[in-house]
């Protein structure tokens, strides 16, 4: 029988004092936000209610419907118990079955009903041999402790998935961060997986990109993630090999809830590790294109995985599948950047070596012409009478010409490559710079020398580059007064700076950065870096920083 038996119960000398104490009870309850805990406690309480029975709680979240807490003897655990309870879940009402012949059926079970009928969870109290049937009592008392359970197990229902929602939040962040830190794919994968086992509640896994051309083209995994630590595992997969060649040739995500008895398995990471249920999902773009995948395991008895896991890591996979593909652009654009730089600083080492070897020529070809024209000139001088004062004055001027000739043509080969920088090294060549400088420019140049240059020869001649263009711009555009050339050490490296006084320029001025991005240049390829800064009416500051100070630091 379903109804509840008419006459004295327990609750008839008990029911008073329960109700009275439901207010601590229901505090005590509430506050408790561990569920397992929670659901131990329901039982407690239940068995101060009705301290001569046998108390159960079945837990009903999710519809999983299974005996949480049962502290009945082995001999009172019937099947029909089991179904009384069950009872509750459909009727939504307590369910009391009375049967004298058999004590292991005198139950009385009572839902707890939360809204939009969603039952948490049953209360069910199991009468011993010497107890009489349940009265009405004992209902209203056990629906009153029920009331007060309801709340209790909602909040901690809603506490959990707050806490869950949260530690998803956050895997979240975690896995869109380790997306966007431009990592090799390999490595970013690895990362990935890390995350992921977390978030989906593995154990372990692996994963894999897409590397090779052609028949060398394959899957191809570097490690095997299992309880937070990484093992060694290196393995390729071609198209129908392995689990994840599976997933390379159907573009479709693969489950087992036995990895070890699965006839796609890798026989040493299942004879290695306890693997019981996998998915395996493809890492595609958007143009469909498998370019890895992701493995995921959990140990023997645990839940399996469901397709809706394999959807959602599916969209992680979508994500990472963009970050992979960045990563690659982004080795691709670093590859050509370096092969644009090592030309660059081919073609500045050809060009210097063009500009001393035209140097060496006009000093040593045409200037020696030149001079040895001069000498002839004046021997032809010495043959003409002091009659021929006209041929005189004629061949003097011609003389004239071509020592100014010889003297513009020693200034470009200079300016081209000053030989002092291979002679006397970068501190005579300096001096000798800003010598030259001082001797046309209408400002002051004060030169310092703050340490003793450690450079390679390309370094040298990129500094020298560096105080020839400032100090070329300061005359065509500064209007400077003063102008102060430092080298020493900043932050630790050899530094070179260049400060004037002058009108100074706009940075976003093309037409007059287009020097000082030559400059940049220059040092870029050299790995140094250049530090630009001027306003309008309040001079120009130009610092070249070398890489490091260690002339062979490259």
């Amino acid at each position: 029988m379903t109804q509840p038996v008419r006459g004295t119960g327990v609750a008839s000398t008990h029911g008073d004092a329960g109700l009275e104490s439901l207010s601590e009870v229901a505090a005590k309850l509430i506050a408790q936000h561990d569920f397992s805990q929670l659901l131990v406690d329901i039982a407690d309480h239940a068995s101060g209610l009705f301290p001569s029975h046998h108390v159960v709680v079945y837990s009903n979240v999710d519809r999983n419907f299974t005996a949480a807490v049962d502290r009945r003897p082995q001999q009172l655990r019937s099947r029909l118990a089991i179904e009384h309870a069950r009872l509750c879940v459909s009727r939504l009402v307590p369910v009391v079955q009375g049967d004298d012949n058999d004590p292991t059926t005198r139950s009385l079970s009572v839902p707890l009903v939360a809204s939009q009928n969603r039952v948490l969870a049953v209360l069910q109290i199991v009468a011993p041999d010497d107890a009489g049937g349940f009265g009405d009592a004992d209902v209203q008392l056990s629906e009153a402790l029920a009331r007060v359970a309801t709340i209790a197990v909602d909040r901690a229902c809603l506490f959990f998935r707050i806490n869950e929602w949260r530690n998803s939040v956050e895997s979240l962040l975690l896995f869109n961060a380790t997306v966007n830190q431009q990592l090799k794919p390999e490595r970013m994968v690895r990362e990935l997986v890390t995350e992921v086992t977390g978030f989906l509640d593995a154990q372990g896994g692996m994963a894999g990109v897409f590397a090779g051309d052609g028949a060398d083209a394959a899957l191809q995994c570097d490690g095997f993630y299992y309880g937070d630590l990484w093992a060694d595992f290196s393995r390729e997969w071609r198209a129908g090999e392995g689990i994840p060649g599976a997933v390379m040739e159907t573009q479709f995500p693969y489950l087992c809830e036995d990895y070890s008895a699965d006839a796609q398995r890798e026989l040493d990471l299942a004879g290695g590790f306890d693997l019981g249920p996998c998915v395996c999902v493809p890492i595609k773009n958007p143009r469909e294109e498998v370019l890895g995948f992701f493995q995921l395991h959990r140990p023997h008895g645990a839940e399996p995985f469901t397709w809706q896991d394999a959807a959602f890591l599916e969209s992680l996979g979508n994500t990472a599948a963009v970050a992979i593909e960045n990563a690659r652009l982004m080795e691709s654009l670093e590859l050509k950047t370096r092969q644009i730089e090592s030309l660059s600083r081919d073609n500045v080492r050809r060009l210097e070596e063009e500009r001393s070897h035209i140097a060496r020529e006009l000093h040593d070809g045409v200037g020696q012409v030149l001079v040895g024209l001069n000498l002839r000139l004046q021997m032809i001088g010495a043959l003409l009478t002091p009659e021929q004062k006209l041929a005189r004055d004629e061949l003097g001027e011609l003389r004239r010409h071509v020592s100014a000739a010889a003297g513009d043509l020693r200034d470009m080969a200079k300016r081209l490559r000053p030989p002092t920088l291979d002679e006397l090294g970068f501190e005579a060549s300096l001096q000798g710079l800003v010598a030259d400088f001082r001797a046309h420019a209408d400002f002051s140049i004060d030169l310092t020398l703050d340490a003793k240059p450690e450079l390679t020869a390309e370094q040298q001649t990129a500094l020298y580059r560096v105080v020839q263009e400032c100090l070329t711009n300061v005359v065509k555009h500064a209007s400077a007064t003063e102008v102060q050339v430092w080298f020493g050490r900043s932050e630790g490296r050899q530094a070179l700076r260049v400060t004037d006084d002058g009108e100074g320029f706009s940075p976003t001025d093309a037409s007059e950065g287009l020097g000082h991005i030559g400059i940049a240049e220059r040092m870029t390829m050299l790995g140094g870096s250049v530090r630009i800064n001027s306003v309008p009416g309040q001079g120009t500051t130009v610092e070249a920083i070398l890489q490091g100070g260690d002339p062979n630091e490259r």
